[in-house]
């Protein structure tokens, strides 16, 4: 069965709309299924947070670019007037080496000139100490 066609200009009761189908308008309902509210439905997958955050629930990575600066310090420390520092230097520097190959701090040269003064600053200092007391330094 087919109908007439209808006429635009026409004075038609029904207004020209279509005879199968709801009229567009009504019940607020798309003919090609329904969306989700504005801001609704997330993204699928997504970009990671901006920053290299880790995903969601396993909290920030920490920064431990700070072992590298603290070896250096003590390297130079160590270097300069207190020997022992040099100890510290070469275990805080090889931490923080230990850091920048798991991916958790970005200044490996740092690490390694700390370490590099801390062995430096155990000899000297133990050469101070000798030259100090065959020059009677330590008279008790």
């Amino acid at each position: 069965m087919t109908y007439p066609p209808q006429d635009p200009y026409s004075k038609d009761p029904a207004g020209g709309q279509p005879p199968y189908g709801q009229q567009p308008g009504q019940g607020g309902q798309s003919p090609y299924g329904g969306q989700p509210p504005f801001g609704g439905q997330p993204p699928y997958g997504g970009q990671p947070p901006y920053g290299g955050q880790p995903p969601y629930g396993q909290g920030p990575v920490p920064n431990k670019n700070s072992l590298a600066v603290w070896a250096l310090v003590l390297g130079i420390v160590g270097l300069l007037c207190c020997g022992p520092a040099g100890i510290a230097a070469i275990i805080v520097g090889n931490n923080a080496k230990k850091a920048v190959a798991s991916g958790q701090a970005n200044n490996g040269g740092m690490a390694k000139a700390g370490v590099i003064l801390g062995w430096i600053a155990i000899p000297v200092w133990i050469i101070a100490l000798i030259v100090r007391a065959n020059a009677g330094a330590f008279n008790f």
